[in-house]
């Protein structure tokens, strides 16, 4: 029986008291007191009447002051038990306070509403200036203290945020980073200079990939997380993002099975739903989709729609999000093509036929159409089991269940090898430098309790257990433990320890141990696995095992009692992933598919075709726990923040508070115990010297002992002279969060005052220079104005002495312009006698044919003829050499006295030599065109015939050696740029595949480069001059169509187009000045053409787009190929371009430079522009110069083979690689320099230039050349050498019969080393 003063509390009406029941205090109100009974009435609605005498102290208990109001700091209030901090909760739930601290630790009660404005731009910017602590809770308070404890702790951060499915850790985790997205954009906004991070906008696009793809609806969360969501952000010294990763190592094999099962009133993952919702009619046809309850992965647990869920909108959101994060139209079809396939696979149904059989081949045909496989192979893998036994293979047939299994599991890998593609692409996209500090964000899959738990829940429970023994270890374990090794005065605070539960789950034959020895035993069932957890661990204390249920086992977790259903658990934990599916899939026509399973391990980690199944695949449970224990590895290291998610009903329904359910878990998740801790704790620990280090900003003015130790309990007494929220270690300081945030507070206050000071200092001198620099302007501004007066009087006087100087050139001018007038005359005298020498060339040459076509007439009488000519052909060839050299002395005196004249006059001159030089050209083409209509072939091949027949062997073969001789050594005696043939124009069977037709007149241009492009047979077609006396004894052989065209050499000298051996052995040919060569207007039918009168050997030229594979393994790539010079060659892109290569550059002056910092740059001529790019991919270019803007252009081959463009602002030095290749350049661009736009427009781009190439072929060296029967790459052929194959796949079959025709045609005639060899199919004759 209690006394009236220890009951004196429940006097008056309307007390708070706390009311025990059922092991719980509940906050009540006193309603009644009177005749000796008590009523009282809870604030969640109960009403209880009690005696007042039967009350106790045990019973009710008065209420604080401090749980009347509430708190916003649990670790003050004076009422320690699980109601005091549940009622707390409760009031400022009412209030819409959702956020709660418990000292450095938030709680979050989930509103199931949009609170307006507690997230917003203000918001942000508010905690971002304050402390923890200083002002109402919030989670931008955790995450701003979070950030700066980059510097203030020197250390990584981690925040971890924990709560049941369907508390609002999803959320949490998108306000840190949208809270630190905004801090790292002010930290650019001040350090201007350094604006150039993305990395923000890229961590918040990818929130809607990450949720689409791995969260889904389940029974506690419509927004529920299947996945681990890791993110590490690295932040630079300056504060702002620079780098980030996602890690998706702790994605359970086990949640895959969403993809392919669901529970009732559960749905599979977003991504599904929201494409049949968000794409079009064109992309539904293309992939067959249609509604959510035609596939079988979506409609087994009867819940296809929710209406808090937009997934139209979803859709939309993801489809921005991914080309935010720059994923390419082609990335993106490839996406939804694969889930497409993923939703038509499991449509594909079994029936039993002597073994599992496919019955639904519509749905088979478009799973194969959609993942590029071959119909035919898929049914076989999903109905057989490939193996290889005793080294042969063995084909079983599978069971309608294996079948299904076999379905599934390809499903699900489908699907998590896209996930990871996608992680990996956004990691890529937020990838950078890591050389500061990281902040972490945990958000894992919350503990789960459904009806019915499978073994996804068990994978789930076991991490959340792993992740609570982490929050005991820092919160209880390591800080008591810090606390006795200190020697600090102290109680210990008796906590919930949940490591024998984890050591029931993961010690040596625990229940992940039996599981995954089970899973090995192919004959073990699920029964077999229950009875072996219940012999095993029926007696122990944390292992449940049902008295009734017959496939069911329990275990207590920390968070209650979780019942399990055994039932798939063993096949769930096997991987049945089989090696011929994998195969299969690599062997996709879809480059995406081929891409996602191209580094995927087969069993035995090979990548075999078939492989045996000694090996063991390690368990879904057994991935799982080693990627979580590497998880916890990882937390390890870091500083960590905790945030506590709590869901204050069931229902997902705003402003209702279930005190049961809420108490639930502030029980489980050791609330108390942690605000107890809390209360009396010391978090915050630092050593004696770096404490000092950081507030002796404090202490400033005072008198500071020398020893550390010291120093800090002088600093601690000045701001807590009680002792209350500090106590000393052996070697560190102690303090409370409170007294941190007042010293952190105080030095901030001081340092800035500090900052204030330096920066009148330095504004200072920024002002006395700004004036120093104003008054040395002044002192320029006088200078210049009295020497522009000066400079006035100058020039006044320099009028003057101009106008003296005027009169006297006036004088000078009229006499040097009678001189021209004299030296014109003399030079139009000059080209008459010229001209008249030349066409008397041109009747000698007529006269030689015509001669040589009277010769086949009669075989027998042509020996008496040869005697009888030989004489006056003599004398014709002594005529002609004595006129050519005439012609070259009157070159040789016309350029000494062209040294003489001005530039005006030589412009007159060159025009009007020019007029000159096409009126003789055209008359020379049409004298050699009725020469060559006149001639009879035929009669002149019998002619040649009889000849041969009638000479000896052994004189012919002496004859033919002493005429190679006689050729050789001619040719070495021809200057190369004098009379050297132009390309042909190669053997292509369409002539406008080169850019002009028969009979179509352009004008080109052909650069020194051609030279080094020459077919090595070009000249056999060529016969060299020869003696007189052996004129006429040589044969001719000759072709069947004699072209008629004019053309123009490499090195500017015109040659007229009559046959080319005639023009040889007449020597029909003159020498212009080369800086001329340009003038002269060429056809390019002849320009790319070696067929000539005396040569029947032309050497095929052809060109297109192929697409070329070397080997087995490597991918196809578009070529631009080309046949040229019996080199088959393929080039990146077709050259389009006047001339392009690499050189070496350095703009200057005209001065000496120094070859220190010469830049080699790739430069491409196109039009008159010359372009420079940094590399041959021609992605980057560096700069552009314009020809027709240049003053001159240099040559300097003979020095360093170098090229100086001299342009209006500067000169640019260029430098070639060769002599050779100096030249080249020089001359196009001396011609594009002085040529008229239209001029340029008509030249030919560069023609497959070897420099150029990706890589080369000799046709010599192709043994064979063939057809290749491929049904994926239609209108294919192989080029097989000693060495290589080479794969080559057409746009069309007839492009692909004549690239064969013409390689074949092209290595019929080859020569290796001196010797011939012909080659016919693949036989080779020599």
């Amino acid at each position: 029986k209690h006394s009236t003063d220890e009951l004196s509390f429940l006097s008056l009406q309307g007390d708070r008291v706390w009311l025990r029941e059922d092991e719980q205090y509940l906050p009540s109100t006193v309603s009644s007191c009177s005749g000796g009974v008590v009523v009282f009435a809870t604030d969640y609605g109960q009403v209880y009447t009690y005696k007042q005498n039967a009350l106790t102290r045990q019973k009710v208990q008065p209420m604080h002051r401090s749980s009347i109001t509430g708190v916003e700091d649990m670790a003050t209030l004076e009422d320690l038990h699980d109601g005091a901090i549940m009622h707390n909760l409760f009031l400022r739930y009412r209030q819409r306070h959702i956020y709660t601290y418990i000292g450095s630790i938030l709680a979050a009660v989930n509103p199931y509403q949009p609170l307006p404005g507690l997230y917003d731009r203000p918001a942000v910017e508010l905690y971002s200036r304050h402390h923890l602590g200083e002002i109402t809770p919030h989670i931008f308070a955790v995450a701003n203290e979070c950030y700066r404890s980059l510097w203030k702790r020197q250390q990584n951060q981690c925040v971890l945020i924990s709560g049941e499915s369907g508390a609002g850790k999803t959320e949490s985790t998108k306000l840190i980073l949208k809270f630190l997205s905004a801090m790292s954009q002010h930290s650019l906004e001040v350090s201007s200079r350094d604006r150039t991070s993305h990395v923000e906008e890229a961590l918040l696009e990818s929130s809607p990939i990450m949720e689409a793809f791995g969260n889904a609806k389940t029974v506690y969360n419509n927004n529920s997380s299947r996945f681990g969501k890791f993110v590490q952000l690295h932040f630079s010294q300056k504060g702002n993002i620079q780098g980030g990763r996602i890690v998706d190592s702790i994605l359970p094999r086990s949640l895959q099975n969403r993809v392919v099962r669901q529970n009732p009133g559960e749905r599979n993952y977003h991504i599904f739903y929201a494409l049949l919702a968000g794409t079009n009619n064109q992309q539904k046809e293309a992939c067959g989709l249609t509604q959510p309850e035609n596939y079988h992965y979506l409609r087994q647990s009867n819940c296809l729609a929710d209406k808090t869920i937009n997934d139209k909108g979803t859709f939309q959101d993801v489809l921005n999000a991914m080309r935010t994060m720059q994923f390419t139209e082609e990335n993106i079809g490839d996406i939804l093509r694969l889930l497409a396939g993923v939703l038509h696979a499991g449509n594909i149904e079994f029936m039993t036929a002597g073994g599992a059989q496919i019955s639904s081949k519509s749905a088979l045909s478009r799973t194969s159409d959609l993942l590029g496989l071959n119909s035919d192979q898929l049914a076989e893998v999903l109905t057989h089991r490939s193996m290889i036994l005793r080294g042969e293979e063995i084909s079983t047939p599978l069971t309608v269940e294996q079948a299904v299994d076999s379905r599934d599991s390809m499903a699900m890998a489908l699907y998590s090898q896209c996930f990871n593609w996608i992680i990996r692409k956004l990691n890529n996209r937020i990838r950078g430098k890591e050389d500061f500090r990281s902040i972490s964000i945990l958000d894992i899959f919350g503990f789960e309790n459904f009806e019915v738990n499978r073994f996804e829940q068990f994978n789930i429970n076991y991490a959340n257990e792993k992740l609570q023994e982490y929050f005991n270890k820092h919160i209880f374990s390591l800080e008591q433990l810090e606390y006795n090794k200190e020697g600090l005065i102290w109680v210990d605070i008796n906590w919930m320890d949940n490591g024998e539960c984890l050591d029931l789950i993961e010690k040596k034959l625990g229940l992940l141990a039996l599981m995954n020895e089970e899973s090995h035993f192919p004959k073990a069932t699920d029964d077999t696995l229950l009875e072996k957890l219940h012999s095993q661990h029926s007696k122990n204390p944390f292992y449940v095992k049902p008295r009734v249920a017959v496939h069911f086992f329990g275990v207590r977790h920390y968070a209650g009692e979780v019942v399990y259903d055994v039932r798939g658990m063993l096949e769930k934990n096997r991987d049945t992933f089989r090696d011929d599916i994998l195969n299969l899939l690599r062997e996709s026509r879809l480059d995406f598919v081929y891409d996602l399973f191209e580094h995927v391990l087969s069993r035995n980690k090979q990548d075999t075709l078939k492989s045996s199944s000694k090996r063991r695949r390690p368990t879904v449970s057994s991935q799982f726990k080693n990627s979580l224990h590497s998880l916890m590895a990882t937390l390890s290291t870091s500083n960590p923040y905790f945030i506590r998610c709590i869901k204050p009903n069931t229902h997902k329904m705003p402003d209702q508070f279930e005190q049961t359910v809420v108490l639930n878990q502030l029980r489980y998740s050791g609330m108390l115990e942690t605000v107890k801790i809390r209360r009396t704790g010391f978090p915050v620990r630092r050593p004696f010297q770096d404490f000092c280090s950081r507030y002796k900003v404090l202490m400033r003015g005072a008198m500071m002992p020398d020893d550390p130790r010291g120093r800090c309990i002088q600093l601690l007494h000045h701001f807590d002279s009680s002792s209350t929220e500090w106590q000393l270690g052996k070697t560190k300081v102690f303090l409370r969060e409170s007294l941190e945030h007042r010293l952190e507070k105080q030095r901030e206050v001081e340092v800035l005052k500090a900052a204030m000071i330096i920066q009148a200092h330095v504004m200072g001198y920024v002002a006395r220079k700004q004036y120093r620099k104003l008054l040395q302007c002044i002192v320029v501004i006088q200078k210049n104005y009295r020497a522009f007066y000066w400079r006035r009087k100058f020039l006044l006087l320099r009028w003057a002495a101009l106008t003296f100087q005027k009169c006297l050139r006036g004088q000078l001018a009229r006499r040097a312009y009678s001189q021209l007038l004299e030296e014109r005359r003399r030079r139009e005298e000059e080209e008459e006698r010229r001209r008249r020498a030349e066409e008397e060339m041109e009747r000698w040459e007529l006269a030689a044919l015509v001669l040589a076509e009277s010769e086949p007439a009669a075989a027998l009488e042509s020996a008496e003829a040869l005697e009888e000519v030989k004489p006056h052909e003599a004398s014709q060839v002594e005529e002609i050499l004595r006129l050519e050299r005439e012609i070259q002395a009157l070159q040789r005196q016309k350029e000494r006295q062209e040294l003489s004249l001005t530039e005006a006059s030589l412009n007159r001159l060159q025009h009007l030599r020019d007029q000159e030089l096409r009126r003789l050209e055209d008359e020379a083409c049409k004298a050699a065109q009725q020469f060559l209509d006149s001639l009879n072939f035929d009669e002149i091949d019998e002619c040649v015939r009889n000849i041969e027949s009638s000479l000896g062997v052994g004189e012919g073969d002496e004859k033919e050696k002493d005429s190679r001789r006689r050729r050789g050594s001619d040719e070495e005696e021809v200057d190369e740029g004098f009379g050297a043939d132009d390309e042909a124009f190669k053997d292509s069977p369409n002539p406008s595949e080169h850019g002009h037709s028969d009979g179509q007149r352009t004008s080109g241009i052909r650069t020194s480069d051609d030279s080094s492009e020459e077919d090595p047979y070009a000249n056999d077609g060529v016969i060299p001059p020869l003696p007189p006396t052996t004129l006429l004894h040589q044969p001719l052989p000759l072709p069947p169509v004699p072209p008629a065209c004019h053309s123009a050499s490499s090195s500017g000298d015109s040659a007229y187009c009559h046959p080319q051996a005639s023009s040889e052995l007449l020597l029909f040919q003159f020498e212009d000045s080369e800086d001329d060569f340009d003038r002269f207007d060429t056809d390019d039918e002849l320009s790319y053409r070696r067929d000539s009168v005396y040569s029947c050997v032309t050497l095929p030229y052809f060109h297109s787009f192929l697409y070329i594979k070397g080997g087995l393994m490597n991918t196809w790539k578009r070529r631009w190929c080309v046949l040229k010079d019996e080199t088959f060659l393929w080039f990146r892109a077709k050259q389009e371009a006047l001339k392009q290569g690499w050189l070496h550059k350095k703009g200057g002056g005209s001065s000496t430079l120094s070859r220190r910092n010469w830049k080699r740059r790739w430069f491409v001529l196109r039009q008159s522009k010359l372009m420079y790019f940094e590399n041959d991919s021609e992605d980057k270019m560096k700069g552009v110069l314009d020809m027709h803007s240049a003053k001159e252009i240099i040559d300097n081959t003979g020095k360093e083979n170098g090229i100086d463009i001299v342009m209006p602002e500067r000169t640019y030095h260029l430098i070639a690689e060769s002599a050779e290749d100096a030249s080249q350049w020089f001359s196009v661009l001396s011609q594009v320099h002085s040529s008229t736009e239209q001029e340029i427009r008509e030249m030919h781009d560069e023609q497959a230039n070897p420099q150029n190439a990706v890589g080369t072929l000799d046709v010599g060296m192709i043994d064979s050349v063939c057809a290749s029967d491929n049904p994926e790459r239609p209108n294919s052929f192989v080029m097989i050498t000693a060495n290589r194959v080479l794969h080559c796949n057409a746009d069309t079959p007839e492009e692909m019969h004549h690239w064969i025709t013409l390689l074949q045609r092209s290595k019929g005639d080859t020569r290796v080393d001196g010797q011939e060899f012909i080659i016919r199919g693949d036989n080779i004759i020599t």
